[in-house]
């Protein structure tokens, strides 16, 4: 796939702590897996099937997962019923419709490739999200899930878009979907120490801690990015390094860095540096040309002419 999920100011190239993924932010896929091993992937996928059948943020799509020499093909027709009052409280979401299944989807889709049963395990357990699995600073990054195209195929900005919601939501159980966040769910990258929340096409939150004297985005390449950010301190403090000078950063506060804008940050304090990141955007819009701001004007027109209103049942 030519979407990777990149995520600026480095801290995204991740690696889930402990056996299942490298401490060096590089995981190593499996080339093939036991039959008892696809077995039990079997398992896992039919309870995320099973959870996904009354999730309210379901989409409709078809999309391929792949794990060694195994392939799933997983298929969803959404279902969202309105009543004649054509109120959105009296809707109601789902069961809907999805087949899962051996083997590759019959025609060319988007997939994710997952390293290993490890890394299947620790996603179902709730452990570590597919988000956070899933995020790289480099499109050379290998990490525990991968974005891919299948030959034939080639991801349009929207296919990315389904991609993000079926990432946040079909991999994540339960009504509300809890996702914890700490040193135990996070995964480390220069420095910091960052857990995926939340991920759509146009806005991806995520939680960051930094220890005492860590430094994040020293690397040049990671200091300036396309996506404008969004950071909420809310425990700690530290030091921003920005195109005006250095800032303090401490709880109780946000910053907005606007893309191309210095945002290095060193934590100079004696405890944790915390906070929400907000990142706006996605790379792959960006790479080619289009920046942020024309992304938000196309974004306005096609509001301009969208209607809130839907074609509602009618009265017997």
């Amino acid at each position: 796939m030519h979407v990777k999920i990149l995520m600026l100011a480095g801290l995204a190239a991740l690696a889930i702590p402990g056996a299942a993924m490298a401490q060096n932010n590089q995981v190593e896929s499996v080339a093939t897996i036991s039959e008892s091993e696809a077995t039990r992937a079997d398992a896992l996928l039919q309870e995320f099937v099973e959870d996904y059948a009354t999730d309210h943020m379901a989409i409709g799509t078809t999309f391929g997962i792949k794990l060694g020499q195994h392939w799933w093909s997983i298929s969803v027709e959404r279902n969202e019923t309105a009543t004649r009052r054509g109120r959105l409280t009296d809707h109601a979401f789902g069961p809907h419709r999805i087949e899962l299944s051996r083997g590759a989807p019959a025609e060319p889709t988007w997939y994710f490739e997952i390293a290993s049963m490890a890394v299947l395990e620790k996603i179902a357990s709730g452990e570590v999200n597919a988000g956070t699995a899933a995020m790289q600073s480099f499109g050379s990054d290998r990490v525990g899930v991968e974005t891919r195209d299948m030959d034939g195929f080639k991801s349009t900005s929207g296919d990315e878009a389904e991609m993000y919601l079926v990432l946040s939501h079909f991999f994540t159980k339960g009504k509300p979907e809890v996702t914890r966040f700490g040193l135990d769910n996070a995964l480390q990258t220069h420095g910091a120490q960052v857990t995926a929340l939340h991920m759509m096409k146009g806005t991806r939150v995520s939680h960051f801690s930094i220890p005492p004297q860590g430094q994040v985005n020293a690397d040049p390449r990671l200091s300036f990015g396309q996506m404008p950010n969004l950071f909420v301190v809310t425990s700690g403090k530290g030091t921003l390094f920005t195109d005006d000078g250095p800032m303090v950063l401490e709880k109780g506060m946000s910053v907005f860095v606007p893309q191309f804008v210095r945002h290095e940050m060193i934590n100079d304090g004696e405890e944790s540096l915390e906070g929400v990141l907000i990142l706006y955007g996605d790379n792959s819009d960006f790479a080619f040309g289009t920046s942020y701001p024309s992304y938000l004007e196309d974004l306005n027109e096609w509001h301009r002419q969208y209607s809130f209103s839907k074609p509602q049942p009618k009265e017997d």
